[in-house]
């Protein structure tokens, strides 16, 4: 794996650090970086990538991407001339594993995002500790650039801009020294304390101002009106509206809707999808889907069918190739649906991508609460069985 080309990479990084300061990125470095080096990073908008570039200048970075990326003919284009990394998603990914460590070997800068995903709320994302193993393994000294306000910059339910302030930090976050000493618990423990964040918790202290644009599409995150739980809330430039109770809940300069975080709005839908499958044996999502794979260098439309999620996991019904197919997942499989917003969700198995499109806009996020939820019972489910298994063994 090579780095980035010095004469390539410094003239498009250099456009992308005058883009980022018109974005109104303003970068306070803490600490000087020093390759080779890994580079943590939250992961709160689709820009994230540039303003990471920008806060890391004039050092040269190989990330690690998504592999779906690759797929897309422009985006792949500028990712392989970075020499981003690819990396199967919530996989084993052993090569992607070992370039990232030549990379480092060989003197470079190593970029990765631990959430593997945007955040759909600007609210920091759990993350597996895979990303402690890596660090400990390379054994380089590590730095955190961390985003402040991005999420309400480039809010990632739409592609409009909304200008502000965008607080970037640079920080060091272990050295080799500390690396050594501490443990993978350790290890994972400060990162998820160091790359935490909250969007609307941290703007409700500061009241940064941004400058409002069209919010179409932000019912594809916040679809149930806060007054009477009717989870089909509908946009248009300036609000959502309930078409059952007319709440109109307008979007103001700080990010909030109605007057409520948008995180806590979030929390609650989401408590009530849980509830509805803690009080239901049949609990069930279903939709009509089409259904995209990779082909040959493209992620293309493959099939279609209907997509139904129930406590036992997920189950797509329909046609694959003009075939009649049926796919199963399971849900400890599963830990998260990476996604489109209000487009699509993805599950990733054996280096593949099953990427089901959905017509309604409301239709991914419902999906990928019930199934993060229903991920973790099936976890509990098996540990209480594996601990049941020993109890009976010891009785005897």
């Amino acid at each position: 794996m090579k780095r980035p080309n010095p004469l390539i990479y410094f003239v498009f990084a250099s456009l992308l650090k005058v883009y980022a300061f018109l974005k109104g990125q303003r970068v306070k470095k803490n600490t000087k970086i020093k390759a080779p080096c890994i580079i943590l990073s939250n992961h709160t908008s689709f820009p994230d990538f540039i303003y990471t570039t920008a806060a890391a200048y004039p050092h040269r970075v190989n990330y690690l991407a998504a592999d779906k990326m690759f797929y897309d003919p422009v985006l792949g284009f500028f990712l392989r001339l970075a020499r981003a990394i690819p990396k199967h998603l919530y996989q084993k990914d052993p090569v992607a594993t070992l370039n990232a460590l030549r990379v480092i070997k060989k003197g470079g800068i190593l970029g990765v995002f631990p959430e593997s995903q945007i955040s759909s709320i600007g609210v920091t994302l759990e993350f597996g500790p895979a990303i402690a193993k890596m660090v400990k393994k390379a054994g380089v000294t590590v730095y955190l650039i961390k985003h402040r306000n991005a999420y309400l910059v480039n809010p990632p339910w739409t592609k409009k801009t909304f200008k502000g302030k965008i607080e970037t930090t640079i920080d060091l976050m272990f050295s080799h020294e500390q690396l050594v000493d501490q443990s993978l618990e350790e290890i994972y423990n400060e990162i998820i304390r160091q790359l935490a964040f909250n969007t609307h918790e941290y703007n409700e202290i500061k009241k940064k101002r941004f400058k409002l644009n069209d919010i179409t599409n932000l019912q594809s995150v916040i679809f149930q009106c806060p007054n009477c739980h009717n989870k089909n809330l509908t946009s248009n430039k300036t609000s959502l509206i309930c078409p059952d109770c007319g709440a109109v809940l307008t979007y103001d300069m700080y990010g909030k809707l109605g007057g409520h975080r948008l995180d806590i709005l979030y929390r609650s839908q989401e408590d009530d999808i849980r509830n509805q499958i803690d009080n239901s044996e049949d609990f069930a999502l279903e939709s009509e889907v089409s259904l995209e794979c990779y082909r040959g260098k493209r992620l293309i439309k493959v099939g279609e069918g209907k997509l139904r999620l129930e406590k036992t996991g997920y189950r797509f019904d329909g046609f694959i190739d003009g075939h009649p197919e049926k796919l199963d997942f399971l849900p400890e499989t599963i830990p998260s649906l990476p996604t489109d917003l209000g487009i699509n969700i993805q599950i990733y198995q054996n280096n593949q991508i099953y990427q089901f499109v959905f017509t309604d806009p409301r239709t991914p996020i419902k999906f990928i609460i019930a199934g993060e939820y229903i991920h973790k019972l099936s976890l509990r489910k098996e540990s209480e069985q594996y601990t049941g298994t020993i109890k009976s063994k010891n009785a005897f």
